[in-house]
């Protein structure tokens, strides 16, 4: 320990004797320092405001705009005079686009951006139903500078997002703008939703108004069918009314595929229902005088291969149900009287001709009593049908053709709906063969067509009962109040709905303070690197000091390298703190960090250049290139090569750095201590290097040296 001692103060007593050693001495303890200052002040704040601004991109915008609904929207100006206001980047708005991308080839510029004279149209070509794309096109100058791009890729970014707001805002507020006219006349003094649920409403009525037509009809269909099976020969005037029924059966096939529901079509309907009936009525009168001769002839009523006359009743009142079924309860007061009376007539009817089938036979006054009681209730309800028809062409017609005018602009929005649906009445060879098979395929159809407007009708009723949902969200009515007041607002909101809220964790105020870390580590080992090319690391025999070991030579002169490296560390991290002004939580923890890795650092290379003289000083170069390259000092490890990433964890820099950034960023748990700790290992590892595997070099190393003299060129 005493050599120790004798070899360090020798050491200093002849430095503090030169004055040439002493600037030396200065100078290397001031180097290093500058190093740091100078890389962490030229990084200080490259991606703010005030660098970027500096950078120039042209701009120049060619869109022609277009018309929307008599609103003109130019895109590409908006997104001009939006980057007028911009300063992020030196936006320099050109004359041409031919002066924008010369100026890109020249140089004068670091990029450039031209909006196509089409953008506009472009972007609202949705509108047409063909979907094209808009282009932006941006031209990038890669060879002026190697990060330039990677600052302006900013610009673009930027550019494209504006775009992307701009457009939707604009579109928003034109929406609002035309919205009365999209929504058609709105409810006096009711807000944008009040409208559409009215709207909503009044399509399920119409909708619903429909539906019964289809109802009514298929009734009519359907008894209509089965009053000619029951008794096709009491039919007369049956080929006249299987050609009226052909037109109402047309006139409905074309409501069913069109939605075209029109008053003169249900007209039809109930004059057909009215026709068969009354044709009905008649053929019943014709079957019961023939029972009734037979009953006074006293022969048998029952006459095979005919009906009973009372058998088609049920179907005749069923088929006059379904033809009043859809306007009864918008009739007046005398028009229901008089449906009331035909139904009461009827029923009378039926119970007659039920009397008249039971009763086998009967005297002559009772035949005749009866004759006189079914043609007097088949006559009055005749009647009585004559003047329903009447009223009905002249009080129900008119108030029927409002309702199916809203009938029929309501399923203009549901016709698809019904698209698809045919039906083929021509071709019908025998009218009375082919009038069933007619009614089959009608009655299928119109099954169909009626499964799918009740379909309609349930999807209709989801609907208005998810928008009346919706209406009770706050914050549907938040947005339904800015829809009300304000478009600009309801633009800036759709265009960017959801905001970003970012937490910092660890923040660091500037790009200066975060590489502070590395570009520190960096300078104390070139620090420690420019001590073993200027000081001899070999302990000359000197007067005074007998004996030495080689322990002894390497620590007494080792206190020189560690203290001339601790004075680097101190002027480095003083102007680090005080001079350049980092962030930095806890600056003696920074200053401890940086001296342990001095520490490291100055062992480690001190150790390979005793065990290996030049070739040592050689591999603490390659180490500090790896370490500069590799150990996540600028760009992050997990974005290096596979090879750097393997070797990463085996570097001193990454331990001496991650230490440092904790006092910057803020500290977590243990990990400062922890980083501490792995650099204390490093000491271990220089120790071996240079007090052991030092022996068997010591021979090489001279024979190295002597031959360096030989060349008399070489120190």
């Amino acid at each position: 320990m005493r050599n120790i001692g004798k070899i360090f103060i020798s050491d200093v007593r002849r430095i503090s004797k030169n004055v040439v050693a002493v600037v030396v001495i200065m100078g290397l303890s001031v180097i290093p320092s500058l190093y740091a200052w100078f890389n962490i002040f030229s990084n200080w704040d490259p991606y703010g405001e005030e660098a970027t601004s500096n950078l120039k991109i042209a701009v120049f915008s060619e869109d022609k705009g277009t018309d929307i609904i008599g609103i003109d929207v130019n895109i590409g100006s908006t997104v001009v005079e939006t980057l007028e206001e911009n300063r992020t980047i030196g936006w320099v708005f050109t004359e041409s686009a031919n002066a924008a991308i010369d100026g890109v080839y020249s140089g004068d510029y670091y990029a450039a951006i031209v909006i196509p004279e089409d953008f506009t149209g472009d972007m609202i070509s949705f509108l047409g139903g063909e979907i094209e794309h808009p282009d932006i096109i941006y031209y990038e100058n890669e060879k002026k500078n190697a990060i330039a791009p990677k600052i302006t890729q900013k610009a673009r970014t930027s550019v494209q997002e504006e775009l992307n707001a701009t457009f939707v805002s604009t579109l928003a507020e034109v929406i609002v703008e035309i919205g009365g006219e999209l929504a058609g006349e709105n409810v006096e003094g009711s807000s944008p939703a009040d409208t559409v649920m009215v709207r909503l409403n009044e399509l399920g009525e119409d909708l619903q108004s429909y539906i019964n037509i289809l109802n009514s009809f298929s009734g009519i269909m359907s008894s209509a069918k089965s009053i000619v099976e029951t008794s096709q020969v009491m039919l007369p005037g049956l080929d006249s009314m299987v050609a009226s029924g052909q037109n109402t059966i047309s006139g409905m096939e074309s409501l069913m595929i069109s939605g075209n529901a029109t008053a003169d079509t249900v007209s039809q309907m109930v004059s057909y229902s009215f026709d068969m009936v009354r044709n009905s009525l008649d053929g019943v009168m014709v079957m019961a005088e023939n029972d009734l001769n037979r009953m006074e002839n006293y022969e048998s009523s029952a006459v095979s291969g005919t009906a009973a006359p009372g058998a088609v009743l049920p179907y005749l009142k069923e088929l006059f149900e379904n033809a009043v079924g859809v306007w009864e309860n918008t009739a007046d007061i005398e028009t229901q009287r008089q449906i009331q009376e035909i139904r009461d007539g009827l029923d009378r009817i039926e119970t007659n001709l039920n009397s008249l089938s039971e009763s086998g036979t009967a005297a002559s006054g009772e035949v005749s009593a009866l004759r006189t009681q079914i043609e007097t209730e088949i006559a009055g309800c005749l009647n009585t049908l004559s003047s329903l028809e009447a009223a009905f062409e002249h009080s129900v017609m008119p108030e029927l053709e409002s309702t199916m005018n809203a009938v029929q602009n309501s399923m203009v929005a549901a016709g698809s709906v019904l698209n698809g649906i045919d039906t083929d009445f021509e071709d019908v060879e025998n009218v009375l063969n082919s009038y069933g098979e007619t009614l089959d395929q009608g009655s299928a159809n119109l099954a169909q067509s009626i499964v799918m407007a009740q379909d309609l009708y349930s999807r209709l009723a989801e609907v208005i009962a998810d928008f009346t949902a919706l209406q009770q969200d706050e914050q549907y009515q938040q947005i339904m109040e800015i829809l009300e007041t304000d478009p600009s607002m309801l633009g800036s909101f759709i265009s960017s709905p959801v905001n970003l809220d970012t937490v910092g964790i660890y923040t660091i105020e500037n790009y200066g303070s975060a590489m502070a870390p590395f570009y520190t580590i960096l300078a104390i080992w070139v620090g420690a690197l420019i001590l073993v090319a200027i000081i001899h690391v070999k302990v000359e025999p000197e007067q005074g000091i007998d004996n030495i070991k080689p322990y002894q030579a390497f620590f007494g002169r080792y206190i020189t390298f560690f203290l001339i490296g601790q004075a680097q560390t101190l002027i480095t991290v003083l102007g680090d703190l005080f001079y350049i002004r980092i962030q930095c939580h806890n600056p003696f923890l920074f200053w401890l960090a940086a001296a342990i890795s001095s520490l490291v650092f100055t062992l480690l290379i001190y150790a390979l250049t005793v065990a290996f003289g030049n070739v040592g000083e050689a591999l603490a170069i390659i180490v500090m290139v790896i370490q500069v390259a590799g150990a996540g000092g600028t760009f992050p490890i997990e974005t290096l090569p596979e090879v750097y990433r393997s070797v990463y964890k085996y570097l001193p820099f990454p331990y001496g750095m991650n230490a440092m950034r904790e006092t910057i960023g803020g500290m977590y748990g243990m990990d400062y201590w922890n980083d501490i700790g792995m650099l204390g290992l490093y000491i271990v590892i220089a120790l071996f290097i240079g007090l052991v595997l030092a022996i068997p070099f010591r021979k090489l190393n001279r024979i190295i040296e002597k031959s360096k003299e030989n060349t008399g060129i070489m120190i």
